[in-house]
C-alpha cells in the first residue's frame, strides 16, 4: 500500500529495512509523516498509531481520507488544467487558517474538497511550491495577468522550476504521477504511475500500473483501502513534538523521524530548521526504538547505528546527495541482520532433536 501522490523525499524504498529494525511495537509515532510511507508499509499495525505533519494540507488529506474517502476521490476527479491549477492553488492557500484551526479538534473529519483539490494538484504540479503551508503572504497573480511589475515571469521555453508563478504549467511529459489528471489522455509510451488518471484511457500495449479501472473507480478504490488502514490511526497537525507522548516506552514504542534535511528546509516550505531540536530529542530518548533520517554526517549520535543507503537516482541536490542518505538507529532498535553461512546453519533443525 502506498500514498496516491508523489512525495519529495519519501522513504518507501527503505521502509522494509526500517521496520526490520523497529520490529512490531505497541505504539508507533511518525511526526513528519508526509506520504506516510513507513506507516503504510508496517508489517503489522500497532495498537496505538499517531502521525503528524506541520503542513495542514497533508494532515487534512490523511484525516479526510480516513473519514471521507469517497468525497475526497470525487473532489480529485478532474482533468489537468493550467488555469485551474493556478486558481485552485490560490484558493487552497486562502484556506490555511480555517483548516489549521479545524484540525486541532481530534475528531474533525477533514475537508474533503480541500483534500481532493490538494491531491489533484500534488500530482499535476512540477517541482516545489505547490501549497506550501508556511509560505508567507498571498499567492501571486496568474501568469500573464497585466504587467509583471517585478514579478517572476512565465518561462515559455520550459516548464520552469519551483513555483514559477501561480498557474504553473502542469506535469505533461508523461501520464503523470499519483492520481495525476483524472481523465487525462495517457502518454503513448507510458501507462503512468500511481493510480494514473482516473478514467484514463488504458495504454494499448501495456496493462498499466496502479489500479486502472473505469472512470472514477481507481481513486475510489485506492482511497477506500487507505481509509481502512487509517481507521485507528490518529492524524495530528502541528509542531512535530506535539505527538511524542510515549505511553508504553522502551522497546514497545517506535518513532520514525524524517525531518527536513539540514540546508534543504526551504524545499519543504519550512521557514526554520528543526534538525537540531530533533537530534536533541532523539539523544535524550534513546531508550525508545528510533529511526532518524538525514544525510551522512548530519548527526552526531554516539552508540547509534548509522546505516548509509543510496536512492540510486538524482535528488534535489543533483548527483551529490544520491549516495549520502543515512538512517540512525537508536541502541534500543533490533540489531542489524547479517545473513550468511552461520545464520543459515543456526536455523537448521538439529538431527535427533525432539
Amino acid at each position: 500500500m502506498k500514498a496516491p501522490f508523489p512525495y519529495f523525499g519519501g522513504k518507501r524504498s527503505v521502509a522494509l529495512d526500517v521496520w526490520s529494525r523497529l520490529g512490531k511495537p505497541t505504539q508507533y509515532i511518525e511526526p513528519f509523516c508526509g506520504s506516510a510511507a513507513l506507516l503504510l508499509a508496517a508489517p503489522k499495525p500497532a495498537a496505538l498509531e499517531v502521525v503528524n505533519d506541520a503542513s495542514g494540507f497533508i494532515a487534512n488529506f490523511w484525516r479526510a481520507t480516513k473519514y471521507q474517502p469517497a468525497a475526497v476521490a470525487a473532489a480529485a476527479d478532474y482533468p489537468v488544467s493550467h488555469v485551474d491549477l493556478g486558481a485552485r492553488h490560490g484558493w487552497l492557500m486562502a484556506q490555511r487558517e480555517r483548516i489549521g484551526a479545524a484540525l486541532q479538534a481530534p475528531h474533525w473529519p477533514g475537508d474533503a474538497t480541500v483534500a481532493g483539490w490538494w491531491l489533484w494538484g500534488q500530482c499535476c504540479w512540477i517541482g516545489s511550491g505547490w501549497c506550501e503551508w508556511e509560505r508567507a503572504g498571498a499567492p501571486r497573480r496568474q501568469c500573464g495577468e497585466g504587467d509583471t511589475g517585478g514579478r517572476e515571469g512565465f518561462d515559455a521555453t520550459s516548464a520552469g522550476m519551483g513555483i514559477q508563478a501561480v498557474g504553473q504549467v502542469p506535469h505533461a511529459g508523461n501520464a503523470g504521477r499519483g492520481i495525476q489528471a483524472v481523465g487525462k489522455v495517457p502518454h503513448a509510451s507510458d501507462a503512468g504511475r500511481g493510480i494514473q488518471a482516473v478514467g484514463q484511457v488504458p495504454h494499448a500495449g501495456n496493462a498499466g500500473r496502479g489500479l486502472l479501472t473505469s472512470c472514477g473507480r481507481t481513486a475510489w478504490q485506492w482511497l477506500h483501502r487507505l481509509a481502512d488502514r487509517l481507521e485507528r490511526v490518529r492524524v495530528v497537525h502541528g509542531d512535530w513534538s506535539r505527538c511524542l507522548n510515549s505511553h508504553f516506552g522502551g522497546s514497545d514504542t517506535a518513532v520514525f523521524l524524517d525531518p527536513p534535511y539540514r540546508a534543504y528546509e526551504q524545499l519543504y516550505g519550512k521557514a526554520a530548521p528543526v534538525a537540531d531540536e530533533v537530534e536533541a530529542w532523539a539523544r535524550d530518548n534513546a531508550r525508545l526504538r528510533i529511526a532518524l533520517c538525514g544525510h551522512a554526517g548530519d548527526y552526531d549520535l554516539p552508540g547509534w547505528d548509522a546505516v548509509e543507503w543510496s536512492r540510486g537516482r538524482l535528488t534535489y541536490g543533483g548527483g551529490k546527495t544520491t549516495d549520502r542518505e543515512c538512517i540512525w538507529y537508536s541502541p534500543a532498535c533490533l540489531s542489524r541482520k547479517q545473513p550468511g553461512l552461520f545464520d543459515w546453519a543456526a536455523a537448521q533443525p538439529v538431527l535427533g532433536a525432539p
